[in-house]
């Protein structure tokens, strides 16, 4: 169950600096905003996550659970829609007052790089009638439809059991609840809001499918697209076939795939043509679409991009995501000499390659940096011209961002934690602060809003406040479910999972509500 506690207390942070002594003037807001992260919209029902292979698996610790299936997999529209709902009600930060400039999404905002999840973020995000499961009513594996034993057992199925049927895993032996009708109150349309300030959309490791570049397709990913946009939900291999054998058939002709379609038993469903992957100029046209003004390279794979928070507070956006759709952080050579470009157009002093000080005649504004991935998520080592990549290593990632004084903060996700760490700069007096916020799909589904404050002393303070999307009266175990009491029941079901380890996902005191000191570059 959840339970509604006391607010956090906000603690200071002088790694980078120090407060003055004595009162000082009144501090000055100059930009707040909101930063979500990993939503992960999911179409739980797309028969294309080949879910019949999970009865296959080993699960770690033997809880009936993988990083392939969420008991709540299917209520990921609603904690965004929740979400946005709860910044439209904030309206603006906390501490200083100011209101919200913007609100800004870090990536992963698919699970599976499917049109119908970026169609359904962007309609939460925009407002307007949102779904994420374009079969209409719900049909999938958290239903009781045909499966074998092996696979329901480790699937949570909310719904009564039909014929006083044996119950899954999850309820016999972790307690998870009958909820009657929540698959079915689920899959209605969200009639969103919108977020009531500009939003800023992000590329991350979810949205990047790897097959756009060049790369071949492998027969996984043609098998995949075969059953995505169908009208089969697989359940099992073909009688007496193995794992090994099921791939192998998989890298065959296309033929050969069609056949093995053909012969996995399977249920039948509604097909949906938006199960599609989409590529890097659809995703731009959404972000586009649902973006204020920005300031983007012309080509059209080109998903980073620079924008104003405020008048004095410049934003950037990088694509931080690998072009072969792995985990790793990338940041190209191109990337990099766009983001130097930038970063020298708001700042009127700097440091060149050789830590030579650099002035110019430009107009000084704050930067706020954004990507999906944080520092650590780079490699040691630059990618070599043998394996076909331009990237830099992470301390020549750092070793950029440290050269501008007046970059001094830096927002991502992708690691489904809070972490706030301090990077100092070149100068004894300079740094970055670089924050990291949980998804919203995992535990504890929580956002931040961000305050930037002048504190007319020689210091700035970043005030960084997290936000919840729900509060623990909302959830409901009965009929009459609402957009709201869903999305409160996914942050309980999440709440709860078997095997999670709370404290290594919110982090500490240190990491959750924070004001956090730095010299004032100007």
């Amino acid at each position: 169950m959840l339970e509604n506690g006391d607010g956090m207390k906000t603690l200071l942070r002088d790694d980078l600096a120090s407060r003055p002594d004595g009162a000082g003037p009144e501090p000055v807001a100059r930009a707040a905003f909101g930063h979500i992260t990993d939503p992960h919209i999911l179409d739980a029902a797309n028969p294309g996550r080949l879910s019949f292979l999970w009865q296959y698996l080993d699960f770690p610790d033997g809880y009936p659970t993988s990083g392939r299936f969420r008991p709540h997999d299917v209520l990921t529209l609603h904690v965004l829609d929740a979400t946005v709902r709860a910044f439209n009600a904030l309206g603006q930060g906390p501490e200083s007052g100011r209101p919200l400039d913007g609100l800004v999404i870090t990536g992963d905002i698919t699970n599976s790089f499917a049109i119908s999840e970026l169609d359904a973020a962007v309609a939460v995000l925009d407002g307007g009638s949102a779904t994420s499961n374009p079969g209409g009513s719900y049909e999938g594996i958290q239903d009781h439809g045909r499966a074998p034993r092996a696979l329901a057992a480790d699937v949570w199925h909310p719904d009564p059991e039909p014929d006083n049927s044996e119950p899954d895993n999850w309820k016999k032996q972790y307690g998870y609840p009958t909820v009657p009708g929540l698959l079915s109150a689920a899959s209605r349309a969200i009639e969103a809001p919108g977020a009531a300030f500009p939003h800023y959309p992000g590329f991350g490791n979810h949205d990047e499918t790897g097959r756009f570049g060049g790369s071949r397709i492998s027969g996984g990913e043609r098998l995949t697209d075969l059953v995505r946009t169908g009208s089969r939900l697989p359940v099992e291999l073909p009688e007496g076939m193995t794992e090994d054998e099921f791939w192998k058939e998989a890298d065959g002709t296309d033929e050969d795939r069609e056949r093995l379609v053909a012969a996995m038993p399977s249920r039948s469903i509604a097909a949906s043509s938006t199960r599609k992957v989409f590529d890097k100029p659809r995703f731009r046209a959404a972000l586009l679409s649902s973006g204020d003004a920005v300031d983007q390279p012309p080509a059209m794979d080109a998903l980073y991009y620079a924008f104003d928070l405020s008048a004095e507070v410049r934003g950037i956006m990088l694509n931080t995501t690998s072009p072969d759709g792995g985990g790793r952080a990338v940041l190209d050579r191109k990337q990099a000499s766009w983001l130097t470009e930038q970063l020298q157009g708001v700042s009127s002093t700097y440091h060149d390659d050789e830590g030579n000080t650099v002035t110019a005649d430009v107009e000084d504004k704050l930067v706020v940096l954004f990507s999906h991935h944080p520092l650590r998520a780079f490699e040691d080592d630059a990618s070599s011209h043998e394996d076909g990549g331009e990237s830099i290593a992470r301390d020549d990632v750092l070793g950029i961002l440290t050269r501008f004084p007046n970059l001094v903060l830096w927002m991502n996700g992708h690691e489904h934690r809070h972490k706030v760490e301090a990077h100092r700069g070149r100068s004894a007096s300079g740094g970055i602060w670089e924050i990291t916020t949980a998804s919203l799909i995992d535990f504890p589904q929580q956002s931040r809003v961000v305050e930037l404050l002048d504190n007319q002393d020689g210091t700035l303070s970043i005030v960084a406040t997290l936000v919840d999307h729900s509060s623990a009266d909302d959830v409901r175990h009965d009929a009459g479910q609402t957009p709201q009491s869903l999305a409160a029941l996914s942050l309980e079901l999440a709440a709860n999972r078997p095997g999670l380890d709370a404290g290594s996902v919110t982090g500490g005191a240190e990491d959750q509500n924070v004001e956090l000191l730095l010299t004032a570059p100007f």
